[in-house]
């Protein structure tokens, strides 16, 4: 999941990055799980979590492609300042940000929404119900770290596309 475990980059990306801040939250990543899930957090679902959150990152780099969705993506990041990352503990899984996470879930995998939950289930031997409650609370994380980035280096659409394509290229 992450370079540091797989050793495919000395220098942290994005997956490394949001494990951090997800690992570094009060509880963890497994207490973080357990209140989205309902107290059911293992190691299962921490391999659904690096896994969801690669394929989040897969989708926004295939629309990404098309210049048009980089744009629209850049615009969208306009709304994702980072601060979805300093409310880990109490804002993880919340109604409002997964009411924001579903959206954003809805842009990135549209119709191949169910394809994806079903082979996020298969690989990681969490049940289909499971991922489908994650992965909108992941996506605010994702996107919230794509904003950050975004601010910190004032990125275009180009450089936007071209980050995740190497970040998706490296996991």
């Amino acid at each position: 999941m992450s370079r540091a475990s797989g050793g495919k980059a000395a220098m942290p990306g994005l997956m490394d990055e949001m494990m951090g801040a997800l690992n570094g939250a009060d509880g963890g990543l497994g207490g973080l799980l357990g209140g989205v899930l309902g107290g059911q957090a293992d190691a299962r679902s921490e391999k659904a979590a690096g896994l969801g959150m690669e394929a989040i990152l897969g989708g926004l780099a295939k629309n990404a492609q098309d210049p048009k969705g980089a744009e629209s993506l850049l615009s969208a990041l306009d709304k994702h300042d980072g601060s979805a990352l300093d409310n880990l503990g109490p804002g993880f899984g919340s109604a409002e940000s997964t009411a924001d996470g579903e959206k954003i879930i809805g842009h990135v995998f549209g119709d191949d929404r169910e394809a994806v939950t079903q082979n996020l289930a298969a690989k990681s031997g969490l049940d289909a119900g499971s991922i489908a409650k994650m992965l909108p609370a992941l996506a605010p994380v994702v996107m919230g770290m794509l904003g950050k980035k975004k601010a910190g280096s004032g990125m275009d659409a180009g450089g936007l596309a071209g980050l995740l394509k190497a970040e998706v290229e490296t996991v």
